[in-house]
């Protein structure tokens, strides 16, 4: 498939951005949303104390440091199946641009976080998540250059499956965690999700181009 070719592509695009937005206008409202109230309600049913470890390793996996190695180690696989330099260089910048506009996203908005005990250290504001949003253009890139080099559908559908676990883990683990509401995973998985989007997109013609 050819993401920039094709037609769902910018339909999951312009989704997302209604999602965001969705979402952005009332949290930069100060509203109180009931959809925060009953996710979390609903989440935080399911996944009791004995499931608090678990989720603190995704606090691990997607803090700066965790997502700083991994990169390092996607970074390595290109460079070495086929010296995909200018793969390298749009996840480089994917992931680092994305960092940042989290960030101004995050001051723009300026939500706290949840009044409950956090069960992890946090230090910056809560809209959107930084988990969720890094998780989601973090494992799309490492599924879309896999994918690239294999012929078997089964295994492509299989690292599908893996990266969609990881992301939807990350976001319930915020939640989990007591440090994010649901809005803020769903307004961080819609933004990541348009930004790693057009970073493929800018890959493709890049491609095609050079």
């Amino acid at each position: 498939m050819v993401w920039s070719k094709s037609k769902i592509t910018y339909f999951l695009i312009i989704i997302a951005i209604i999602i965001f937005l969705y979402f952005f206008f009332p949290v930069k409202a100060g509203e109180t949303l009931q959809f925060d109230r009953v996710i979390t309600d609903y989440i935080t049913s399911i996944f009791k104390e004995s499931s608090y470890s678990f989720f603190k390793l995704f606090n691990i996996i997607g803090s700066t440091k965790g997502i700083g190695v991994i990169s390092l180690i996607v970074i390595a696989f290109l460079w070495k199946r086929n010296r995909d330099y200018m793969g390298i260089a749009i996840f480089a910048f994917a992931m680092a641009f994305g960092d940042l506009l989290n960030i101004w996203v995050k001051n723009y908005v300026g939500r706290p976080r949840p009044s409950e005990e956090h069960l992890v250290h946090v230090k910056s504001l809560s809209f959107p998540s930084g988990h969720a949003m890094m998780g989601i253009i973090l494992y799309i890139l490492i599924a879309y250059f896999i994918m690239a080099g294999l012929k078997s559908k089964g295994l492509k559908w299989l690292t599908v499956i893996l990266a969609v676990i990881m992301i939807l883990l990350m976001g319930i683990s915020r939640i989990v965690l007591q440090v994010h509401y649901p809005s803020d995973i769903a307004a961080g998985f819609s933004l990541g999700l348009v930004w790693v989007l057009i970073w493929i997109i800018v890959y493709e013609l890049l491609r095609k181009r050079y």
